[in-house]
């Protein structure tokens, strides 16, 4: 993703020597609850209609996502993106919400629904979440408007504890990125509980991890949708 550079948070140090020691199963679920992170600005905003993915193929392959391992519903599901897979834009993207909704959408057609994704495929799909936080934090920061949930995120931030969330986050940081961190740690340690072989959606903390990413991708897309036609 090409966002702009910003400095990395420390715990991103740490990010690649975690991928690397979790188990297949643990990287399928933390890349998983990464993508279902940045399932808002693909759902909630849709894509450009020249791209030939309706709505409803994009919500069928995330379904998919968390069927069993090797289930045919992938196949089937995945179809759906054809017209992307076999006809990719070959403009570059006009703007953040259609490059990270490219980026998105090439994870989703490498996806497999078994397997191990490994730890570098891992660290790329948590860092496209860390970094599209923190590039909305820094480009509202830069906008001309004040962003309509500004005092919302700064009672937010003002409530952490001190020393940020305990994820490498401190001062300094926006809201976005404070708020991913949050949920990722939460996800992080959902992942190491779970048992061996046992799906997301088959225990009430991984249902949670669920929604939790469900919502934090849902304020995402709103912050897009104020930068790509307010906050210009």
């Amino acid at each position: 993703m090409h966002l702009p550079d910003e400095p990395a948070a420390p715990d991103d140090d740490a990010l690649a020597a975690r991928c690397g020691a979790m188990t297949a199963d643990q990287r399928r679920h933390t890349a998983l609850l990464a993508l279902w992170r940045l399932r808002g600005p693909l759902l909630v905003l849709g894509t450009d209609p020249a791209w030939g993915i309706h709505r409803t193929a994009v919500e069928r392959v995330f379904e998919a996502m968390l069927a069993a391992p090797g289930a045919g519903a992938w196949t089937e599901a995945v179809a759906g993106l054809a017209p992307f897979l076999t006809d990719p834009p070959e403009s570059e993207p006009d703007g953040t919400l259609a490059e990270v909704q490219l980026e998105v959408l090439a994870e989703l057609s490498a996806w497999r629904p078994s397997g191990d994704p490994g730890p570098d495929a891992t660290e790329r799909i948590v860092r496209l979440a860390r970094d599209l936080s923190r590039s909305l934090d820094t480009s509202s920061a830069d906008r001309l408007w004040d962003h309509p949930a500004r005092r919302a995120h700064a009672r937010y931030l003002a409530a952490l504890p001190a020393g940020g969330t305990g994820t490498g986050t401190g001062t300094g940081t926006g809201y976005h990125e404070a708020r991913n961190h949050v949920v990722e740690a939460a996800c992080h340690d959902l992942v190491a509980a779970l048992p061996p072989g046992a799906a997301l959606p088959d225990t009430a903390a991984g249902e949670e991890a669920l929604a939790r990413c469900e919502a934090f991708g849902a304020e995402l897309a709103v912050t897009l949708a104020w930068h790509e036609n307010l906050g210009r």
